[in-house]
C-alpha cells in the first residue's frame, strides 16, 4: 500500500517521486514537487520504497491550503 513519504516510478514518465499524498477512495496520489499540486493515478504508479514514516506536517499543511484534505493521512487510515 502505497503511502505518503514513500517513494514510487510514475509508469507513463518514468520519473521516481516522493508521495506527499494518497486519496485510495479516488485512486488517486499526490507526489512532492513542483508543480504542485500534480495528481497521478495510483495505478499508475509502482512502488519502490516504503518508508514507513507518518505523513509530515508541512504535506499535511500544504494539501489542506490547496483544499486537498481527502489527501491528508489520518491517525485512522495509517
Amino acid at each position: 500500500m502505497i503511502r505518503p513519504n514513500d517513494f514510487v516510478e510514475h509508469i507513463p514518465s518514468d520519473e521516481l517521486w516522493c508521495v506527499c499524498g494518497v486519496d485510495y477512495k479516488r485512486g488517486e496520489l499526490i507526489p512532492c514537487g513542483w508543480p504542485f499540486p500534480t495528481i497521478a493515478k495510483i495505478s499508475d504508479c509502482r512502488l519502490v520504497e516504503s518508508r514507513d514514516m507518518p505523513q509530515e506536517e508541512g504535506m499535511k499543511e500544504a494539501l489542506v491550503k490547496e483544499g486537498l484534505s481527502s489527501f491528508v493521512e489520518s491517525e485512522v487510515n495509517a
